[in-house]
């Protein structure tokens, strides 16, 4: 470093007073000014009287031109100067990606020692000695290299931001000063950062304050996150004690219930590091806040601080992060009840089936045990449904006290409705099923029907595939003809092999998005099972071909 500000100062005695480079072809004039060759040349070229050659420093005239030659002895001294620049200097006297550049410089970029702000440029240590030197530029306002000179112009003037307007909060020139800003509150720049200075300090504070909540914060979730793993270890161990007694048949519901168990682990633990790695983020950003203006409250720069401050104060939103709660009893006590029963039963172990409930929560257990491979353990879920005539298709006739639909020829009577089927041979149930489980039967008969459920913004009119059961996302169905069975969901086709059965049952678990179809006879069968998020309340529904019915069974 000491080397490039030798060579920099040594290079000023051999700077060209036109061009203020270092001197190229330099020629000697009589009174012993240099210059290069081309710039006094093309100072005398320029000059207003002509036929008059003078020496742009010292005014010396000469009658005639002077013959200019080559000095050989600067041309050696600034190549032997080069040579100490580059070897000694190496690249520290030119800018680099964190350094101002030099305005100037024409070729490779100087690093600036100094900006002006009047001339609201920055200049090198060559390209400043006008500064130095002239008695006009002196009176220039020098301040340390800033990169960010714009800032200080104010855009509608182009003129050096000076006054602080308190009621517009804003860094004005002199010209706002005295026109729009006219009346309003105005400061310099100096006592408006003495205001603010406070400011920064409570910042400061407040951030240090943060840090050490977020930081305790994050201590409390590192021990919730402790105790999760240590209550799932400990539930694990006590399991595996107690399935050690079971019969080998209900193995595969001891690898479920781990599962389960690890599966409340992996869920509980990656929420805790949600909120752990949101704590990081908040500490982090925090403290690099902090920082800044920590580094913000040390410049000397006025203006700047003026405009950065706003940005930096933005604090983080001071929401609650949540805390983490820790349930000790990993499994529910609906789950333990029924794994009573099991060892009371074993011989219906094998009708359970373990099933997850979509959106597990307080309310709802996260994982239950159904028999659903028998009959009896549906009915325990039957619910009563109801036709709904304001659905139903001119050519269906609800019997039976709405129990009952039939499609026929003859065109009932109904009156206009907006829920009515104007196309396809539809009906739908009065019924809203959501948030629960429900099990119903139904008798079909004729050529086949579709027995389904649908969200209640299926498609009413038209034949395209937004209103026909089954061809659409919004709804599910299962269609049934005397030689084989089909399910049907947004358009896309399920072959199904089972031998054809004229009784149907339909199980929903709502919570655990599940929807089940049954061929009831002496034995029950699961058809088809669609596992999906239901997002909206359903609908039972069904639709048919031309002399057929479907009666919903009393259960």
């Amino acid at each position: 470093m000491a080397a490039a500000n030798k060579s920099s100062v040594s290079a000023d005695p051999f700077s060209c007073p036109v061009c203020l480079e270092v001197l190229k072809e330099p020629v000697t004039l009589v009174c012993g000014h240099s210059y290069c060759m081309d710039c006094i040349n093309d100072y005398w070229d320029k000059s207003d009287k002509e036929g008059a050659y003078s020496c742009p420093q010292c005014r010396r005239t000469f009658k005639e031109k002077p013959e200019l030659n080559r000095s050989t002895v600067l041309t050696e001294l600034i190549e032997k100067l080069k040579e100490v620049t580059d070897d000694g200097a190496n690249s520290e006297s030119y800018a680099g990606p964190d350094d101002v550049p030099c305005d100037v410089c024409t070729e490779r970029k100087l690093r600036a020692v100094k900006s002006c702000l009047t001339c609201m440029a920055s200049y090198c240590e060559t390209h400043l000695q006008a500064h130095r030197r002239s008695e006009v530029l002196k009176r220039h306002k020098l301040e340390d290299p800033n990169g960010n000179l714009e800032e200080k112009l104010c855009t509608k003037h182009q003129e050096v931001l000076k006054i602080f307007c308190r009621t517009d909060d804003t860094c004005v020139c002199l010209l706002c000063a005295v026109t729009e800003h006219k009346s309003h509150d105005t400061v310099t720049p100096e006592e408006a950062r003495a205001e603010r200075q406070s400011q920064v300090e409570e910042r400061k504070e407040e951030m240090k304050k943060k840090i050490e909540e977020k930081e305790k914060k994050l201590e409390e979730v590192k021990e919730a996150i402790e105790k999760i793993q240590s209550s799932a270890k400990r539930e694990v161990e006590e399991l595996e004690e107690t399935f050690k007694t079971l019969l080998k048949t209900i193995d595969h519901v001891r690898s479920e219930v781990t599962e389960v168990i690890k599966g409340h682990e992996r869920r509980e633990v990656t929420k805790a590091e949600v909120h752990m790695e949101q704590l990081e983020e908040d500490i982090k950003e925090l403290k690099k806040r902090n920082a800044e203006l920590a580094e913000l409250s040390h410049t000397d720069d006025h203006i700047h601080f003026l405009k950065a401050l706003p940005s930096i104060c933005f604090l983080l939103g001071d929401e609650e992060t949540g805390d983490i709660s820790v349930n000790g009893e990993l499994l529910p006590e609906t789950l333990k009840m029924s794994l009573s029963d099991l060892k009371e039963n074993l011989q219906e172990i094998n009708g359970w089936e373990f099933l997850k409930t979509s959106e597990p929560g307080p309310d709802v257990p996260g994982h239950i045990l159904q028999n659903l491979q028998t009959r009896n353990g549906l009915l325990k879920y039957s619910c009563p449904l109801t036709l709904d005539p304001n659905t139903a298709h001119r050519n269906l006739h609800l019997s039976e006290e709405n129990k009952k639909v039939t499609s026929e020829e003859e065109e009932a009577s109904y009156p206009d409705h907006p829920d009515r089927f104007d196309t396809w041979l539809h009906v739908l149930c009065k019924e809203a099923l959501s948030g629960t489980r429900c099990y119903w039967e139904l008798e079909w008969s004729g050529k086949g029907a579709e027995i389904g459920v649908t969200y209640k913004g299926i498609g009413r009119k038209g034949e395209g595939d937004e209103s026909s059961l089954g061809h659409n996302d919004k709804s599910w169905i299962l269609v049934c003809t005397d030689s084989s069975y089909a399910a049907w969901h947004n358009n896309e086709k399920i072959e199904i092999s089972a031998p054809c059965s004229h009784r149907v049952g339909v199980f929903l678990d709502y919570s655990a998005g599940s929807l089940s179809f049954y061929s009831i006879s002496d034995t029950i069968t699961l058809l088809q099972r669609f596992n999906t998020s239901f997002t909206e309340p359903l609908y039972p529904g069904f639709g048919f071909v031309w002399d057929s019915s479907v009666t919903i069974c009393s259960l």
